[in-house]
């Protein structure tokens, strides 16, 4: 998915709940958006290259709620939420993989990285048996499954 696509599908569900009334200190996005600096900082530290449509998403759109999916932002925005780097260069790191999306069940959703270079794929990690399995093409597609429903 390119990402004008994928901004007209942000666009149309903003639209379609403009105006509706939510409870009390709800919302729909975060929008913890990263830096050039974050992400390279992120980069430099974890030592692999994240895909360009991710880092483009964190750029404009942010880490944090997304909607129906919650997502890990590149620097914590008071450092007592998780980010990629206390997720990933911690304890619980999976090597090769980066993580950046819980699934709320100690699962999550993440970027496999060969050679210092992660994957355009989304792929889950399943925590129990350490498997990988593919998600979807790229995080586009992924944020706009997950994140936003479009297609179900």
């Amino acid at each position: 998915m390119e990402f004008e696509e994928f901004e007209a599908q942000v666009n149309a569900f903003h639209a379609e709940r403009a105006g509706r009334q939510y409870p009390p200190g709800f919302q729909l996005f975060d929008s913890w958006t990263a830096t050039d600096d974050d992400l390279a900082g992120v980069e430099a530290e974890l030592g692999t290259q994240l895909p360009s449509k991710y880092k483009r998403f964190m750029r404009v759109f942010g880490g944090g709620v997304f909607s129906f999916v919650e997502l890990l932002p590149a620097k914590s925005p008071d450092g007592r939420i998780e980010d990629l780097l206390s997720v990933n260069a911690g304890a619980y790191a999976v090597p090769n993989f980066v993580a950046v999306a819980p699934v709320g069940t100690g699962d999550w959703w993440g970027f496999v990285s060969e050679n210092g270079v992660c994957r355009d794929q989304v792929s889950f990690l399943d925590h129990e048996d350490g498997s990988i399995r593919y998600d979807s093409d790229d995080f586009y597609e992924f944020a706009s499954i997950k994140g936003l429903r479009m297609g179900r």
